[in-house]
C-alpha cells in the first residue's frame, strides 16, 4: 500500500457529518486533497479548489478524484466550517505524537527527555472588520521542540483568554517525562500541580500577575544576588550579527526567604536571568525570573529558558512566512481553527522528512510542481512507522 493510501486509511476514521444524499465526494478524499494541497502551497479554499483541477491526473492514481467531477471552493468551504476541530486536531496530533514517542532523547537525572512549549498565537486576518484585534481567533499550541511538532492545539474563546485554555489543553497531552515551559499568563499554583499530576516537570515565568511572590524574588535577587544564598549560578557571552549578548543565570533553592512559594507543587528553583544587550552602540538591561520543579543547576536551566522562545522562532515565525498564517483571512471559528491545524501538520512534515535542502517555503513550491516530491515526502514517514 503506497503511504498517501494510508493517509486516507486514517482519514477515514473521521466521522462524515453530512448527510448521505447527494453527497458526491467521500470526507475523506476530500480531507486528503486538503492536506496535499496545503502542503504543496494552497493558503485558501480557491488555491485548494485550484490544486485538485490542476493536479487530476496525481489525484486520480491515488484513487482521490474519478476525473469526471472536481470539488469547488464553496464544498472545501463547507468541509472545514462543519467538520469538528477538536477532533481533527486531536487526530492530527496524533501521527506527530508517534514521532515524539520514538524520539532518541534519553532522559537524565538533570532533564526529562521532551521538552514541549505552550503559548498563544492570534490569526490577525481572522478578526471581524473594524474591531480590535481581539476579535481575531486565538489559538494556544503546544510545541515539542525536540523534532519540531505541534501536538496540540487549544482555540481560545472570545469571552476567555490563555489563562483558561491552556489546563485544558495540558489535560489533552501525554506529558510523561517531559519538561514543559509556559509564559507568565499561565503561571499558577493550579497549572504547576497539574503538570506534576501528568507525569511531567515545569518551567514557568514569574511576573507581577502573581505580585506577591513577583515581589518576594525581585526584592531577593536586587540585594541578595552575589552573596552565598545563591545556589548557582551560569554566564554565557555571545556575538552576532553585530550584537552582543551577555547573559548571568542565578539560582536559589532554599525557599524559607519566600513565603509566597508555599503551595506551589514540587517547586525546588526559583531562578534569575539577567542579559546585557548592546546593538549599535545602545545598550540595555533587562531581568526575568522564573519557577521550576527541576533541581537548580543553573547552565542547564539557563537553556531551557532560552529553548522556551523556539515556539516562536521556529513555529509561529514559520507559520507566518510560509503559510502566510497572518494573513489568512478565514474568519469562521472551526474553518480557521482547521486550517491551522492543517498547516501546523504540513509543516512538521516539511521540517521532519529531511529529503530537502531547501526552506519550508521552497519546499512548499517545490512539493506542488514535483509529485514525486510529494510522495518521498509521505514515503519518509512510512518508513518510520509515522503513518
Amino acid at each position: 500500500m503506497k503511504s498517501i493510501d494510508i493517509l486516507v486509511n486514517e482519514l477515514k476514521n473521521i466521522e462524515d457529518f453530512r448527510k448521505p444524499r447527494g453527497q458526491r465526494y467521500f470526507l475523506y478524499n476530500l480531507l486528503a486533497i486538503f492536506m496535499l494541497a496545503v502542503i504543496a502551497g494552497a493558503d485558501d479554499y480557491v488555491a485548494v479548489s485550484a490544486y485538485a483541477k490542476s493536479k487530476k491526473d496525481f489525484l486520480q492514481k491515488h484513487n482521490l478524484l474519478d476525473g469526471v467531477r472536481y470539488p469547488s471552493h464553496d464544498l472545501f468551504r463547507n468541509i472545514l466550517q462543519n467538520l469538528d476541530r477538536a477532533a481533527f486536531s486531536q487526530m492530527l496530533a496524533a501521527w506527530l505524537a508517534q514521532t515524539v514517542e520514538n524520539t532518541d532523547s534519553i532522559p537524565s537525572d538533570s532533564i526529562p527527555a521532551k521538552r514541549i512549549h505552550i503559548d498563544g498565537k492570534s490569526l490577525r486576518a481572522s478578526r471581524t472588520s473594524n474591531e480590535h484585534t481581539r476579535s481575531a481567533l486565538q489559538i494556544v499550541t503546544a510545541y515539542c521542540s525536540d523534532n519540531a511538532l505541534s501536538i496540540g492545539q487549544e482555540v481560545i474563546d472570545k469571552k476567555s483568554c490563555e489563562k483558561t485554555a491552556i489546563p485544558t489543553l495540558i489535560k489533552m497531552l501525554d506529558l510523561k517525562d517531559t519538561l514543559v515551559t509556559i509564559d507568565a499568563i499561565a503561571t499558577t499554583k493550579k497549572n504547576a500541580s497539574l503538570i506534576i499530576s501528568k507525569g511531567a516537570d515545569y518551567l514557568l515565568a514569574l511576573k507581577k500577575n502573581n505580585k506577591y511572590l513577583f515581589s518576594e524574588v525581585e526584592s531577593f535577587f536586587e540585594h541578595f544576588s552575589d552573596t552565598a544564598l545563591i545556589t548557582d549560578f551560569f554566564e554565557s557571552n555571545d556575538k552576532a550579527h553585530g550584537r552582543i549578548e551577555k547573559r548571568s543565570c542565578s539560582i536559589i533553592s532554599n525557599l524559607k526567604y519566600f513565603p509566597d512559594a508555599d503551595g506551589w507543587e514540587q517547586l525546588k528553583s526559583i531562578i534569575c536571568v539577567q542579559s546585557q544587550r548592546t546593538l549599535n552602540g545602545k545598550t540595555s538591561q533587562e531581568k526575568r525570573y522564573y519557577l521550576s520543579s527541576l533541581e537548580p543547576t543553573a547552565k542547564i536551566l539557563a537553556q531551557e529558558i532560552r529553548r522556551h522562545w523556539t515556539v516562536e522562532n521556529e513555529l509561529h515565525w514559520s507559520l507566518d512566512v510560509a503559510f502566510n498564517e497572518d494573513k489568512c483571512r478565514i474568519k469562521h471559528k472551526n474553518a480557521a481553527a482547521n486550517f491551522a491545524a492543517l498547516r501546523r501538520f504540513a509543516l512538521a512534515l516539511l521540517k521532519n522528512a529531511e529529503i530537502s535542502k531547501l526552506g519550508i517555503k521552497n519546499q512548499r513550491l517545490q512539493a506542488a510542481w514535483d509529485d514525486g516530491f510529494l510522495e518521498k515526502l509521505f514515503d519518509f514517514f512510512k518508513e518510520k512507522n509515522i503513518l
